[in-house]
């Protein structure tokens, strides 16, 4: 189909890591690798141009050969010269061209978010419910306990001890709510302690030193949605809001993907999942806390600390089960969508917040809340936390110079995450008979719930037996 031969694929095949590690190297054009001779000087200055872009300042070739010689000279590179064949080949290798910006206001009027909403029938015209996705980031303080909430409270966590207690969390839904597409974590580590012999997650997961969205991580998952999509031959439009993570010209070559971003500074009128769905899921993700803290006082047990494998496996039961599609089609009717279908009625938080106003007072009454927290200091202390900023020149290039970045534990001294060993393969099949056993006594359980065991257990069975079996090289080639 490409009209190579096969000594060739050979190759490629034999080098794959080394093409996929150098990936940003490759011009549209581009056959071969060609390493650039400063490859850190090239990256900072990539960097350096995403945020100037994001912030809708004008970029010349002039002030990139400035730019470019100010960071050689802090970087050491004393016979660098930024000759216009340099910028020539330097926008060639990352595909840049030459555009106009037009500035934006910091303050948007009520008339912009009015506006807004009855533009949106025509924008989205070509779009179904179904293909009409919101996305956006949070911050969570996922090991935060009642008994840490006000030392937490109204930190912006810009890094240090506090950041290894954050995660910033993506979330992706299309606008009926039965669509909620898996989640993106963002961590500190490479490699987490608790990670240690983990293989699958419940979810995506990426990682930098402040745990923050950035542009790169962005445009990875911008792809490999557009990649997704292509696969299911749909096309989708997503919304997105103008943070310093989300580049302007992030949708220009995605092909199943129409980026749309929100007017500037709206999104807390116009976003649906700033409307409601991002708050949901949160106070679903700390009442399963408080339920875990109240099991371990009534049988007289120590509170397990939370570790992010622990979060992960919760977030993935929040976003998967108590998140409803209801609380999704109403948040975006508040925003000004409207599938259409059925009049939706507004969902009363008062029976969620009933129930984790009883769970508060029972972990109170056994003195585990420092004093003045409250329930609510507790359900909103990371309802600030950013998740994202511009990077600062000193930023950009200390990225550069630290090569693991990333890549410490994330546990620290005064709170050691607990390894899980491996369960047995017989401890793992005696667990799903006894599940079954369980569902057997109790009434009206439907047959989907016996299947969607059943498909475990066999999928369990059928993995652990290919793992077991010697395989000849032959078997390669079947």
């Amino acid at each position: 189909m490409f009209k190579i031969s096969a000594s060739t694929l050979s190759t490629i095949l034999k080098n794959r890591q080394t093409i996929v590690e150098n990936e940003t190297n490759f011009g549209p054009k581009q056959k071969r690798i060609r390493l650039c001779q400063y490859d850190d000087l090239d990256k900072a200055m990539l960097k350096w141009i995403r945020g100037i872009r994001d912030r809708n300042c004008p970029i010349s070739g002039t002030l990139m050969q400035e730019k470019a010689v100010e960071f050689a000279k802090t970087l050491g590179y004393s016979d660098f010269k930024a000759s216009a064949g340099w910028l020539d080949k330097f926008k060639k290798r990352h595909d840049l061209t030459q555009k106009s910006i037009c500035g934006e206001s910091a303050d948007v009027p009520e008339e912009v978010c009015d506006s807004w909403m009855q533009k949106i029938p025509e924008i989205l015209k070509e779009f179904s419910p179904q293909n009409i996705f919101n996305a956006d980031e949070t911050g969570l303080f996922f090991k935060c306990l009642p008994t840490k909430t006000l030392a937490f409270k109204g930190d912006k966590c810009f890094g240090g001890k506090k950041s290894k207690q954050r995660i910033t969390v993506l979330l992706c839904t299309n606008m009926t709510g039965e669509e909620k597409l898996k989640m993106l974590v963002i961590g500190k580590s490479k490699s987490p302690r608790c990670f240690k012999g983990v293989k699958s997650l419940e979810v995506k997961y990426d990682f930098n030193k402040k745990s923050w969205m950035t542009s790169e991580i962005f445009d990875r998952w911008l792809k490999a949605l557009d990649k997704q999509m292509r696969q299911q031959r749909r096309k989708i439009a997503l919304l997105i809001d103008n943070c310093p993570a989300h580049s302007k010209d992030c949708g220009e070559k995605l092909k199943n993907v129409k980026v749309i971003f929100f007017p500037p500074n709206c999104t807390s009128k116009l976003q649906p999942l700033d409307l409601g769905i991002i708050k949901n899921l949160k106070m679903h993700y700390r009442e399963r806390i408080l339920k875990e803290m109240i099991s371990a006082i009534e049988k007289n047990e120590t509170f397990q600390n939370i570790d992010l494998r622990k979060a992960i496996a919760e977030l993935y039961k929040v976003w998967k089960f108590d998140v409803t599609a209801k609380t999704i089609r109403n948040c975006f009717k508040k925003g000004g969508f409207s599938d259409q279908t059925d009049d939706i009625d507004s969902e009363d938080e008062d029976v969620i917040l009933a129930d984790l106003k009883e769970k508060w007072k029972t972990v109170e009454g056994n003195g585990k809340i420092l004093d003045g927290a409250t329930l609510s200091d507790f359900l909103e202390v990371d309802a600030d936390l950013l998740t994202s900023l511009y990077p600062t020149d000193e930023e950009i290039l200390n990225s550069l110079k630290d090569k693991n970045e990333g890549q410490e534990s994330d546990s620290d001294s005064e709170n050691e995450d607990v390894i899980q060993p491996k369960p047995h393969r017989t401890e793992m099949l005696k667990s799903f008979e006894i599940i079954r056993r369980g569902l057997q006594m109790e009434e009206d359980v439907p047959d989907s719930i016996f299947s969607s065991l059943l498909k475990c257990e066999n999928f369990y069975e059928n993995l652990t037996s290919r793992n077991a079996k010697q395989c000849k090289i032959t078997e390669f080639f079947k």
